[in-house]
């Protein structure tokens, strides 16, 4: 900024166009099928190493160990990668260390490369009667209500709604003064692990086709963990969908795939105009133990 200064010479001219690129109409916030074609790397990525963290959590498995499956393919991580068991940063430490997974511990963990990120937080339990003191009513007081949350997300966006609209629906289904939600419920991703958002509290920006999101919400109670099924999805029209259908026939197959489980297995009306990026899109075990149980939407 000092150089840039030093060339005008009046401060005057000198003006933030950061908008350009991530305001409302901003050249990055949209992408094109090639460049979903590329981000879908990255999301896939690291939707299938948190689904394989998942499966090796277990009683005395080490944070080092669920790290080791986080990282992939010598691929440069776009988040702080987390494997976290019990309390969080202890002692200022982000990273994961030799603590083991003990019964009742509450569990995170996230994993973001170029083009997505994936982020599960729950409990190491097999069943309610081993949640912590305090914890007994998580299933309905937090985990169910955010899953629901969730499914809201999920079946009620679409190309040319507004901002204001997606927050409100969110508040009107886990309000933030009950769950004290913060950032906002979704926002946008690229190469980064955060791009902007143009959903918040009265937000008048437009969500529009070639939008790639992370169903990014992070409720809380007193005295409970957190919950988080943190996934990447891309919105799209009838022209994106096609393009993608001609270019990347191959894509187009896994994602319809991965629609048909989200539809027929999870029971979830899925907008029509969402593609998931990722296989792991609304898979949420809330017992992080009990590996054959995950949220479905009652049929």
């Amino acid at each position: 900024m000092e150089g840039i200064r030093r060339i005008v010479g009046n401060d005057e001219l000198i003006t933030n166009e950061t908008g350009l690129f991530v305001g409302e109409d901003g050249v990055r916030t949209v992408n094109n099928a090639n460049e979903v074609a590329h981000y879908e790397y990255g999301a896939v990525l690291a939707s299938n190493s948190i689904l394989e963290a998942m499966d090796l959590i277990d009683i005395d498995v080490s944070e080092l160990e669920l790290g080791d499956v986080l990282q992939r393919h010598g691929q440069h991580t776009t988040i702080t990668t987390i494997a976290s068991s019990g309390e969080r940063f202890v002692k200022g430490n982000m990273f994961p260390a030799d603590r083991k997974v003990k019964s009742g511990d509450p569990v995170s963990l996230t994993v973001g490369y170029m083009g997505g990120s994936s982020s599960r937080a729950a409990y190491a339990v097999k069943e309610a009667s081993e949640l912590p003191d305090g914890a007994q009513n998580y299933l309905d007081e937090l985990a169910k209500p955010y899953f629901n949350a969730y499914v809201t997300w999920m079946e009620k966006i679409y190309v040319g709604m507004k901002g204001y609209e997606m927050y409100q629906t969110i508040e009107d289904v886990l309000p933030k003064a009950d769950y004290h939600w913060s950032l906002c419920p979704g926002h946008l991703i690229a190469e980064e692990e955060w791009l902007c958002s143009p959903i918040y509290e009265n937000s008048q920006e437009i969500l529009r086709s070639g939008m790639m999101f992370q169903i990014d919400m992070i409720p809380s109670r007193p005295n409970m963990a957190g919950v988080s099924a943190e996934s990447t999805v891309l919105l799209a029209d009838e022209k994106l969908k096609n393009e993608i259908q001609i270019q990347y026939p191959d894509l187009w197959e896994r994602m319809q795939k991965r629609i048909a489980y989200l539809k027929n297995e999870l029971h979830i009306d899925l907008s029509d105009d969402l593609l998931p990026m990722c296989s792991t899109v609304a898979y949420l075990r809330p017992y992080l133990l009990n590996k054959d149980h995950a949220f479905v939407v009652e049929a």
